[in-house]
């Protein structure tokens, strides 16, 4: 039954994180089922479909583990509709009921990235490191490491940033997040040559969409940009070699194909791209 089943079971999907507890759960077969839906809907980036989910079960469910499963999905939710200090209190109050809660402590640190609070962001997920240091699923703790690497990058932190992140491909290499994640802490170092690179890992290995796409091209023209010392693309119309144009060119081109849609891109494209 439903209601038997172990708390690992209803780890939240924006966590993955498994948290078993001895015991039972108390739960409604009611309840269970809308924090089901709640992540569910979170998980699609429903947010707002999630949050009222989320709602329903902190009015209607009076058992321990519900409020504590209600009290991080809100935080979820709020965390996705970026409403970063209702979701710190949200998790705060879910971590009131356990303070040892994965999700919650998840979430918590997410909104203090949000917040701008990288230091206590950082506190949290170390503390998730050290409750699940002998947790053998490594695609979640990949997660974790993943987390570390944004809050590393958000502090300048780039050494730092690039090896949690390192990590984090090593644990699961099949998340093509990270290779993104990996491009976007070398473009915020100034190594727009590596980032080119990894976007272009990350494009090979099956993210060939409108979103990888952009920031490579992106990048592409950051670094001609820095290489020729000018932002204007008239200018670097006059200064970039015919190597440099072509291969800027082509990687418009293929954006375009992938959906690509900036204004940026279509100044430089009409610029240099004649």
């Amino acid at each position: 039954m439903k209601n038997h089943l172990p708390l690992c079971g209803l780890a939240l999907s924006v966590l993955l994180f498994s948290q078993c507890k001895s015991g039972l759960v108390t739960m409604s077969n009611g309840c269970y089922d809308l924090i089901s839906q709640g992540q569910a809907a979170n998980k699609a980036g429903n947010y707002s479909n999630g949050l009222d989910d989320f709602n329903k079960v902190l009015q209607k469910c009076d058992a321990y583990d519900a409020k504590e499963k209600g009290y991080a999905g809100k935080a979820a939710s709020l965390n996705g509709l970026q409403q970063y200090s209702d979701a710190l209190d949200a998790a705060t109050k879910g971590l009131a009921i356990n303070k040892n809660s994965l999700d919650n402590l998840f979430e918590k640190a997410s909104a203090e990235i949000g917040l701008g609070n990288y230091s206590g962001a950082k506190a949290d997920l170390n503390t998730i490191n050290l409750l699940t240091g002998k947790n053998r699923n490594t695609a979640q703790r990949a997660t974790l490491y993943s987390k570390m690497a944004e809050v590393d990058m958000y502090q300048q932190q780039y050494d730092q940033a690039l090896q949690d992140v390192q990590q984090a491909i090593a644990m699961d290499n099949s998340n093509l997040r990270f290779y993104m994640q990996m491009g976007d802490i070398n473009v915020a170092s100034g190594n727009y040559t590596a980032a080119i690179a990894n976007y272009e890992d990350a494009i090979t290995r099956g993210k060939n969409d409108a979103e990888a796409w952009k920031a490579k091209t992106t990048t592409i023209i950051k670094l001609y940009q820095s290489k020729y010392k000018t932002d204007d693309a008239g200018v670097l119309s006059r200064k970039i070699s015919s190597a440099d144009r072509q291969r800027l060119c082509s990687s418009i081109a293929a954006s375009k194909q992938a959906g690509v849609q900036d204004m940026g891109i279509d100044l430089v494209q009409t610029s240099i791209c004649k």
